[in-house]
């Protein structure tokens, strides 16, 4: 896994599509935020959170030849993030630990800043599951060298839900009021 990052981040691709990326969620990130009436700074932490994540799951992978793009692996990609038993041994082992870690950890922050930006807890988790499963599809049809696998989207679903419970948690102790604040006092 780790030969593979760094193959990988050696490449101009990551570079171009985080720039690229990132200068486009800096550039929109106000005028969506007022526009959706979000909270602005949050949308942004959200906004350059997607950016990474696209950033590290579509630019080509290292020293592999780009295919055509095509659907003739969609039918092995649906069935592999459909295969109950598939999705369940993702769940509850792997062979590769440092790579559960990354595809866990990378969908947290985006989720996470989704919910402080938007407030809709259950919306950002149906979202981050479907952002995960459409990376999958849309790696199967690129031929990019990426492989859509189920054990990818299970640990970004993961990952994805966890962010929304710390965002949910964020929230809540953000708009608490210390003790004493807003009561009168005794007479």
């Amino acid at each position: 896994m780790r030969g593979w990052a760094f193959d990988f981040l050696s490449q101009p691709w990551p570079a171009i599509t985080f720039l690229l990326l990132s200068a486009l969620a800096v550039a929109v990130h106000r005028p969506l935020a007022e526009r959706m009436r979000w909270a602005t700074w949050p949308s942004l932490g959200m906004l350059l959170s997607v950016a990474i994540v696209l950033t590290l799951t579509l630019p080509p992978a290292p020293h592999v030849p780009i295919g055509v793009p095509g659907v003739a692996d969609v039918d092995r990609c649906v069935g592999s993030l459909s295969d109950a038993g598939q999705l369940w041994r993702a769940l509850i082992s792997t062979t590769e630990r440092g790579e559960r870690v990354g595809n866990i950890t990378m969908f947290v922050p985006a989720t996470f800043f989704a919910v402080l930006a938007i407030r809709r807890p259950l919306l950002v988790a149906a979202v981050g599951v479907l952002m995960s499963g459409g990376i999958e599809l849309t790696q199967s049809v690129m031929h990019l060298g990426r492989e859509c696998v189920g054990y990818d989207w299970v640990n970004n679903t993961i990952g994805a839900i966890l962010g929304v419970l710390l965002g949910v948690l964020a929230a809540r102790v953000a708009t608490r009021q210390p003790a004493g604040v807003g009561e009168s006092p005794p007479r």
